[in-house]
């Protein structure tokens, strides 16, 4: 390719340390994500692009798409510094959604991070629109003070509400627990943020679907994940998959009481440090009282095609 100009190449073994450096400088807190790039995707998977210029097509650009649900896909797009402003975005973008909407989609989503003007701009402008922000945020696990909720659970026993691992869950009740969890799981998005909200009634969860979900993201910690237990009914969850309650119980303290668990059990562990990411106001505030320090907010934005 000439220097004034640039091609799109699907993604191959040859580009992939390259493309990954891109991607990590982007994105360092994703960087683990192009680990398996060097292998063929499934058909379900990311189609992967870069940009390339020169005799030597040197990399300059990356990106790629993907199906999140029917109707709904993801974009990543990354060009490098020095060579914004050329246009070369505007040739990836183009191409993902031209092919996107081939594959069914009727909406597309980006993601970039508060700080990024530029990259805002850019999606702002090709007709994508802010539906809402996720906060990062950060614990220093062996400093944050817990002695402040000290009496949460014997305050919440008095209603009926009692605390347990997912782990004994299922040691008591067996494959039972999953279709509980799940129930709670549907249950708790009731109110919950999604940055591309489906017209009319969510599509559920099954229990082999949160079963593995949880079994792919427990970290080999299957008893770190807690629940709140009010009679035979899971109320509130904290692990893997984030926390959560059910919404006739929100306010009550609960969700608080489980993230004092989950720090209490990190804690034991040694664990420094403990990464967390919301969208909801609510839970926010739950982390924030408990020490969590916010380090960044990603804008999720939607276009509709």
């Amino acid at each position: 390719m000439p220097e004034h100009q640039a091609g799109i190449r699907p993604l191959a073994r040859a580009h992939s340390e390259a493309a990954a450096a891109l991607f990590a400088a982007a994105h360092p807190e994703r960087a683990d994500e192009a680990a398996g790039w060097d292998a063929p995707s499934g058909p379900a998977g990311p189609r992967r692009y870069v940009a390339v210029i020169g005799a030597a097509e040197r990399i300059v650009g990356y990106g790629g798409w993907w199906p999140v649900r029917p109707g709904k896909f993801r974009i990543d797009l990354v060009v490098a510094p020095g060579h914004r402003r050329r246009g070369i975005g505007s040739q990836l973008l183009d191409r993902f959604i031209a092919e996107a909407h081939a594959a069914g989609a009727a909406t597309v989503q980006a993601r970039a991070d508060s700080d990024r003007a530029q990259s805002l701009a850019f999606l702002q402008h090709r007709g994508f629109s802010e539906t809402m922000r996720m906060h990062r945020l950060v614990l220093d696990v062996a400093n944050a003070d817990l002695r402040p909720f000290a009496g949460i659970e014997r305050r919440l026993a008095a209603d009926g509400i009692a605390f347990t691992t997912l782990a004994e869950e299922q040691a008591r009740t067996g494959d039972a627990c999953w279709a509980g969890l799940c129930d709670l799981h549907n249950a708790a998005r009731e109110g919950w943020p999604d940055p591309d909200p489906s017209p009319g009634p969510e599509e559920l969860h099954t229990p082999e679907e949160i079963r593995r979900r949880y079994h792919l993201h427990q970290q080999g910690w299957p008893e770190l994940c807690f629940l709140a237990v009010h009679g035979e009914r899971y109320v509130g969850f904290v692990g893997p998959l984030g926390t959560a309650v059910r919404p006739a119980l929100r306010g009550r303290g609960i969700a608080t009481a489980l993230k004092v668990r989950e720090v209490a059990a990190f804690r034991e562990r040694g664990v420094s440090t403990l990464d967390g990411a919301t969208g909801n106001a609510a839970m926010l505030k739950v982390n924030e009282r408990l020490g969590y320090q916010r380090t960044s907010t990603e804008i999720r934005l939607v276009r509709r095609l």
